[in-house]
């Protein structure tokens, strides 16, 4: 019988899973691990290679804006599955416009690879329980204010992307509410 493309990635999320990969990013003001994007590459890469697998990353500009495109191609068959998500391109401080698409670039194909071969990272996940809750405490109305003075402001860029890197960055260490989540996404992606 014939393995679908399909088929060969599970068995490709079934090598990783059994993987002992260590976190080698290291996020020093928040304090916590994280899968670089070449990890991450290097994990799936190695996972494919064996079951004949290519994945070919692209950006694609539609009607409904940006969208990051994951090809999985069978080398063997050519038979292929197409995987989409809607992206942005970050406005990066001190970077020209190449820049921040080459980081949208980067930073889509990590999240669309670990999306497709099942790669879970706790730091990505807003509602993980935090490690030494203790230590924080939800922002008060003053501390959203400022911070949403911030974002209008521009000092922290703008879309999706922004707003995960402000989550992950932020300078208040504080609990934010699905509530307040909710406000300072709008003022990001400026819906």
């Amino acid at each position: 019988m014939k393995k679908t493309v399909l088929t060969k990635i599970n068995e490709a999320r079934i090598k990783i899973k059994s993987s002992k990969l260590k976190k080698e990013g290291r996020n020093e003001f928040s304090k916590y691990d994280y899968y670089t994007p070449e990890q991450v590459n290097k994990l799936v890469y190695e996972a494919c290679k064996d079951l004949s697998l290519l994945n070919i990353f692209q950006l694609k500009r539609t009607e409904l804006g940006l969208m990051a495109e994951m090809t999985v191609t069978d080398l063997e068959t050519g038979d292929s599955e197409v995987f989409t998500s809607a992206t942005e391109i970050p406005s990066i401080k001190a970077t020209n416009v190449s820049q921040q698409i080459g980081g949208c670039m980067t930073y889509s194909e990590r999240y669309m690879l670990m999306f497709l071969y099942d790669i879970k990272d706790n730091n990505l996940d807003f509602d993980t329980p935090k490690k030494n809750p203790s230590t924080e405490k939800q922002l008060t109305a003053d501390e959203l204010a400022a911070c949403k003075k911030e974002i209008e402001e521009g000092k922290h860029g703008s879309g999706v992307i922004a707003y995960n890197d402000f989550l992950l960055k932020s300078e208040k260490k504080r609990e934010l509410t699905k509530i307040q989540k909710d406000e300072i996404y709008k003022l990001f992606v400026k819906q």
